[in-house]
């Protein structure tokens, strides 16, 4: 009879409840409840984006640059070989979140995948529970739009994506002085609740730049330099904790949801590779019970045991569908290590270049990479990972790669698959002009494709990836030659040509890069980016009626997305072709009924024609499905200034401020407004926001100067401002104000000849209103 292999996924309340009836009975040994005493703890979560394990000193570094870490770390338990189950942000805390793999949860890459809501997260198990639910996250790659606000009460992301052409996805984030002070100050206020906090650094993702005195000190190594900083920040944490009356009542776990190559197996970064150096990741648990301090464990386990450990910790149920293990029974000492799998993949070569993804499965032991050429590796003799023993040890590689697709099978028995329409419209077009690329072609159309192995593509990822980089820097004429070499060598690489078609836009070449974007387009005919791209070529080119065909013929070909109208109806709109525009937001909502970017652009459409009842009920839903969406409460607000509800307009406009600081439309509103309630000096703060945001708009110089002459101040700067406006060239409906401007600022300076001139200048004008 064959041996029945084991099941690595039974369902951890039976393993963990069963290792806790033995602890009770052996005498001396604390329980789990006995120690909390029917008492609630409060939880605080910290998760650092693309921190190596072996990168902190109490995991063996030096020069110890972490002592914050090291502190939790000695005065908990910590877990000497935990694995994340993929190396892309998004992903990984999806798994840290709802302790499934991705294999189950279905979220495979970041930008474009949304957690999907069937999934219960740790929040709303803490939040179902009656726990304060909070999160501060330093990066837009787990910005709310992707699901993981699920279960929080309080969600703080809000990125200015106000910059979005200037800049790439990864760039979008905040420092850990600034996220950190977000949390404490919310602590300060909600500390009195039992709660739950999740905080989110990013500072050791690349860029590396590290403050000073970190970067000095760190110069030749900055990704140290930004390590060393983030456990700065988490010094001011735990100084807060210390002076807490609450310490005595807190759970503190601390993991990364990935690692960084630094050049390893030919990888600079992360998300290509599958090698130890972007899995082994760092987890900490603290608690406040002597009997689990200073304690350690050697075997392996995942980052999906987060979140079960954390319930377990704090008495709450378990769903059902986790697939992790909770860890508490490591907590009491040594102990024999258990012989568990830890399962990893990165689908970011095929996503992004159509070349194979990775997966992973190892033990205490051995681990096997499957790719095209399969991988076997003995870690416990080569960490390192450079000795492929897969024809060597065949029996190793036989039995691990049974066990791994018996892994898969079970783990994926109850797939979540993955929903591409949930991101609105909008978001898809920033993604596109950010140069973001793959996320929207469903992994199921590659099935069945022959793809390449991407140990011998990591040349080219290197390359491409450089070239992003100097366009981004700024050397366009550098990054474009990079990449034609590139595309030469091999002239099949999609996203070469999608890299180079951002690159000629950034640098108003418009036809090349609408060939580039084509190009593109034929070797991956579902990218939906490169079609929006082309577009957007077309329209810079004032060939509207080029890109209206483009996108059509693509609609044609049986390529139908419900974004391509909503595109259309964009470029349209943006030039003031409302007749045009509508039908075509209108069929964008035909097809995606829950299209909050639809609703937003056809209430706005409304709001230009004083339709103010179908601009309400366009809003209304729009804020149903997406209270957040870029320009949503900018239009409420000029809904609310239309039906005389001035605090309210006031209150909206402040809102998208707070969410999007460069928002020129809505600063500009928001100073008219108080303007119109004598406001002065809230009117002059908000207008030099405004100025900055946006230099080249004539009206702001005008009312920064009508405030100098109403204050009877900086004359000859006011007169220098309205100048400057009158070179931007305002249209003629607000062309006279300048010339009275200039003629009350010179008669308060007793130049009267000029006085009298401009203002005879801005009488000639009126007539021609």
């Amino acid at each position: 009879m064959k041996k029945k292999r084991k099941n690595f996924l039974i369902p951890v309340l039976i393993i963990a409840g069963a290792v806790l009836v033995a602890l009770l009975l052996l005498p001396g040994r604390p329980t789990l409840s006995r120690l909390r005493a029917g008492k609630d703890f409060n939880v605080i979560l910290i998760t650092i984006d693309t921190l190596r394990a072996d990168r902190l000193g109490c995991y063996g570094y030096t020069p110890d640059v972490t002592p914050t870490l090291d502190r939790w770390a000695g005065q908990g338990v910590r877990f000497a070989r935990c694995i994340a189950q993929t190396p892309l942000t998004l992903p990984s805390h999806t798994t840290i979140m709802t302790g499934t793999l991705p294999i189950h949860h279905g979220v495979r890459d970041n930008g474009g995948f949304v957690v999907p809501d069937e999934l219960q997260t740790l929040a709303e198990c803490f939040q179902s529970a009656g726990y304060k639910t909070a999160a501060f996250v330093s990066a837009y790659v787990v910005d709310s739009k992707w699901g993981l606000n699920q279960g929080f009460d309080y969600y703080f992301d809000s990125f200015d994506l106000g910059r979005f052409e200037k800049i790439s996805l990864g760039e979008v984030q905040r420092r850990a002085e600034d996220t950190i002070g977000e949390a404490l100050s919310w602590l300060e206020k909600n500390n009195q609740d039992k709660f739950f906090v999740w905080i989110h650094l990013y500072d050791p993702h690349t860029p590396y730049d590290p403050p000073e005195p970190y970067k000095s000190q760190l110069a030749d190594h900055p990704y140290l330099g930004e390590i060393a900083y983030t456990d700065s920040q988490l010094a001011r944490l735990q100084t807060y904790i210390e002076n807490s009356s609450w310490k005595d009542r807190l759970f503190l776990v601390v993991a990364s949801d990935h690692g960084e190559s630094l050049g390893q197996h030919g990888e600079t970064t992360h998300g290509f590779f599958i090698y130890q150096e972007t899995l082994h990741v760092p987890l900490i648990v603290v608690t406040p019970f002597r009997e689990f301090s200073g304690q350690s464990y050697s075997g392996v386990v995942t980052l999906t045991d987060v979140m079960p450990t954390i319930l377990e910790l704090s008495g709450l149920k378990i769903p059902p569908e986790v697939q992790g293990q909770s860890l508490i029974r490591y907590f009491s000492g040594p102990r024999k290590t258990d012989d568990r799998l830890a399962y990893a993949e990165t689908y970011y070569p095929r996503f992004h270049y159509g070349w194979s993804e990775l997966r992973s499965i190892q033990n205490n032991r051995y681990k096997l990479i499957l790719a095209p050429v399969p991988e076997l590796y003995d870690l416990t003799k080569d960490p390192k990972e450079e000795k492929n023993l897969v024809y060597v040890e065949k029996k190793v590689y036989e039995e691990l790669t049974a066990l791994a697709q018996e892994f898969e099978q079970q783990a994926g028995e109850k797939a979540i698959q993955a929903d591409f329409s949930v991101v609105d419209e909008e978001t898809k077009e920033r993604l596109a002009a950010l140069g973001y690329l793959g996320s929207f072609v469903d992994p199921a159309r590659l099935k069945g494709k022959k793809l390449a192995d991407p140990k011998d593509k990591i040349n080219i990822f290197n390359e491409i990836s450089r070239a992003r980089e100097i366009g981004l820097s700024g050397n366009f004429d550098e990054a474009i030659a990079a990449l034609n070499k590139i595309l030469q060598e091999d002239p099949t690489i999609s996203d070469g040509y999608f890299a180079l078609g951002n690159i000629y836009f950034r640098v108003r070449r418009f036809e090349e890069a609408a060939r580039a974007f084509i190009q593109a387009l034929e070797l991956k005919p579902d990218d939906s980016f490169a079609v929006i791209n082309v577009a957007n070529c077309y329209a810079a080119l004032s060939q509207m009626e080029e890109a209206e065909k483009f996108v059509l013929e693509q609609v044609k070909r049986g390529f139908d997305d419900s974004q391509f109208y909503h595109v259309l109806g964009t470029l349209y709109a943006l030039r003031g072709n409302y007749d045009k525009a509508l039908p075509y937001f209108e069929e964008c909502l035909k097809r995606n009924p829950r299209s909050a970017s639809a609703h937003n652009a056809i209430a706005a459409i409304c709001l230009n024609r004083d339709d103010l009842a179908c601009a309400e009920k366009h809003l209304e839903a729009a804020l149903a499905i997406n209270p957040t969406l870029l320009d949503l409460r900018y239009n409420l607000a000029q809904l609310r200034e239309k039906q005389n509800r001035l605090e309210e307009a006031i209150e909206l406009y402040q809102q998208e401020i707070a969410d999007s600081p460069s928002h020129f439309k809505a600063l500009f509103n928001l100073a008219r407004l108080y303007r119109l309630q004598h406001r002065e000096e809230e009117e002059l703060e908000t207008l030099l926001k405004a100025l900055k945001a946006e230099p080249s708009f004539p009206l702001t110089y005008f009312y920064l100067a009508r405030i100098y002459l109403n204050q009877g101040r900086n004359f000859k700067e006011a007169i220098d401002l309205v100048k400057k406006g009158l070179e931007l060239k305002p249209d003629k409906e607000n062309l006279p104000l300048g010339y009275f401007l200039l003629a009350d600022l010179y008669n308060r300076l007793g130049d009267y000849g000029r006085s009298e001139e401009y203002a005879r200048q801005g009488q000639e004008l009126l007539k021609y209103r």
